[in-house]
């Protein structure tokens, strides 16, 4: 499943459905994909994308701003500016429905530890060389953040996640954790 996550600060907006749409400078959803959201480490409801629309900032109308949580399009324009966008950006408009918080470790992993997950992967597991160097690289730096850097940005975060998905899986199948 996709994610969509959010500043702690618009939760409630969220929660409250004053936001239903965000902006963003990259995307990969699209129209009728369903997605967990996420704000403030946690996972607080779900979504349904009902369009994605590629547009210069320019172009942001006052409706729009609006369902984004801001007065207009003008505001919006400043907040988006502070970030660094410019240019062209993707209007993400959506669906929420809240669910009660989950922790998103809780929901992937219970209670087990990443790092044991990872040494008794490399230890137990016949893992293809990717796999292996990803999570050789996680045990180095001790945190998915800094490990994804390492590995080339923080949008392979989401790869790392997946190994050790994946791997916990595994492990679990085997009743080695």
């Amino acid at each position: 499943m996709k994610h969509l996550e959010f500043k702690r600060r618009y939760a409630k907006a969220l929660i409250e459905g004053k936001k239903k749409l965000t902006i963003r400078k990259w995307t990969n959803l699209k129209e009728g994909d369903e997605v967990l959201v996420h704000s403030g480490g946690k996972i607080i409801g779900k979504a349904r994308i009902l369009s994605v629309q590629k547009k210069h900032i320019t172009d942001i109308t006052d409706e729009e701003a609006r369902l984004d949580g801001f007065r207009d399009a003008e505001e919006l324009r400043r907040e988006i500016e502070k970030i660094g966008y410019d240019g062209e950006v993707y209007l993400i408009h959506f669906d929420f429905e809240p669910l009660e918080a989950v922790n998103p470790h809780n929901l992937y992993y219970g209670d087990a530890d990443l790092e044991e997950i990872a040494r008794k992967s490399l230890e137990h597991l016949e893992l293809d060389e990717r796999d292996r160097r990803v999570l050789e690289t996680f045990l180095k730096y001790g945190s998915i953040r800094r490990a994804a850097r390492k590995l080339g940005g923080a949008r392979k975060r989401g790869e790392i996640r997946k190994v050790l998905r994946k791997c916990y899986r595994e492990l679990m199948e085997r009743g080695l954790t």
